[in-house]
């Protein structure tokens, strides 16, 4: 049987899928760890052996060998200078014919007899960084195929901004042709993990995370207005007066801590997207975020946007590491 291997090496997840021609999935393989432990350790050798042992129980799970490998793709930040190929970012406009264009294949025998290709990152464009022009650069490694693939399952054919939500949040701009012109990145995923369980607030949110159960859209709403009128670190100290002296139980008060972090990004992308009432917004990734995202750029006077399905959002990266690939 003729199989595809797709890898996706992120900063601290690795996925490794086993599909048919067709794209159908025959087996998969995920571990927690991706390329934070090359920079733990110094060295990617952890990083080669979790590969390994990730292709072979993927092989194993799907009664195959080595033999039955088409071919094998890699993309995300294991092509970044922690991972195990390093390759320059592409400056956009990128679109599938670059990206293919631009992708890399060796054959790393301690981890995979067959060769593996990868597929480059994006960066927004090829001028040297200055502090004069930081403001408008960005780049990406991973989302660039994930963007491709969505634009496919969707049919889309207008420009659009996907909102890729993460540990970094990614917003990633596409014009008609499904092209790719740019993305801005923030931090707001790890910012809210900090909040959560770093600061006095660990305290009024029990140490969590709002869940799809629990996500409250008033509370959200309100976060995200208090930041846009004062700031971050004044809303979520609010959250604790809120706690205190307001009655708002901890569980309700995790989506106003949501709200006020996504509310930072909301209003980046208004300068990002200046345009932004011409372009669709869609909102990939799982709820509450989607959910909690839609409901900040209402807050905030933006439009409203479409909320991808999650079993859409599972197969983006499957599907645009195939259609870069072939």
């Amino acid at each position: 049987m003729s199989a595809f291997m797709l890898i996706d090496c992120g900063t601290t997840n690795l996925r490794v899928v086993l599909t048919d021609e067709d794209g159908k999935v025959l087996a998969q393989e995920k571990r927690p760890g991706g390329v934070r432990h090359t920079a733990i350790d110094g060295h990617n050798g952890r990083l080669k052996a979790m590969l390994s042992e990730s292709i072979a129980q993927a092989l194993e799970k799907a009664g195959l060998t080595p033999k039955d490998v088409r071919r094998c793709v890699a993309y995300g930040m294991i092509t970044s200078n922690m991972g195990l190929l390093e390759i320059a970012h592409l400056p956009a406009p990128a679109g599938v014919s670059e990206l293919h264009e631009g992708m890399k294949t060796a054959v790393f025998q301690d981890v995979a007899p067959f060769p593996i290709s990868f597929i480059p990152g994006v960066r927004n464009t090829r001028d040297a960084v200055t502090l004069a022009n930081v403001s408008g650069m960005d780049m990406m490694r991973g989302e660039e195929t994930e963007a491709v693939g969505l634009f496919d399952l969707l049919r889309l054919q207008q420009p659009c901004v996907m909102i890729l939500p993460g540990s970094h949040n990614k917003f990633v701009r596409l014009d008609a042709k499904g092209t790719i012109l740019g993305c801005m990145t923030s931090i707001s995923g790890e910012m809210l993990d900090a909040l959560t369980h770093h600061t006095i607030l660990a305290d009024a949110v029990g140490g969590a995370f709002a869940s799809a159960e629990t996500y409250d859209e008033e509370l959200a709403r309100r976060g995200a207005m208090e930041c846009a009128e004062y700031g971050l670190g004044r809303a979520a100290f609010a959250g604790r007066i809120l706690n205190q002296l307001g009655g708002i139980d901890g569980v309700r008060l995790r989506s106003y801590l949501l709200g006020a972090v996504l509310a930072q990004d909301v209003l980046a992308m208004r300068r990002f997207v200046p345009d932004i009432p011409d372009v669709q917004i869609l909102i990939a990734g799982k709820p509450p975020l989607q959910r909690a995202f839609s409901d900040v750029m209402l807050a905030l006077g933006l439009p409203n946007a479409i909320q991808v399905a999650p079993d859409v959002s599972a197969r983006m990266g499957i599907c645009g590491a195939l259609r870069i690939a072939q």
